[in-house]
């Protein structure tokens, strides 16, 4: 099957899948998006730094998140 879909008439979306930073917001920032806080570990498709906005960056970003918790206990 082929399905087509045009964004820009979605009502909620704003024209996109995902969110938009513009340009060079998350090479200035994004360091902050994945620092932890105390021992709060930051994890969610926007913290990828791969496929950010989709399922795959999500569940890389978790990975990630996971690792760095596994990381800090047997230090």
């Amino acid at each position: 099957d082929y399905f087509e879909h045009n964004w820009t008439h979605e009502r909620w979306s704003g024209g996109g899948p995902v969110g938009f930073a513009p340009a060079g917001v998350l090479l200035e920032y994004g360091r902050e998006l994945t620092a932890p806080v105390g021992a709060i570990h930051w994890a969610g498709t926007e913290t990828s730094t791969y496929w950010q906005g989709y399922m795959d960056g999500a569940l890389r970003s978790g990975q990630r998140a996971a690792k760095e918790v596994l990381d800090s206990l047997s230090c």
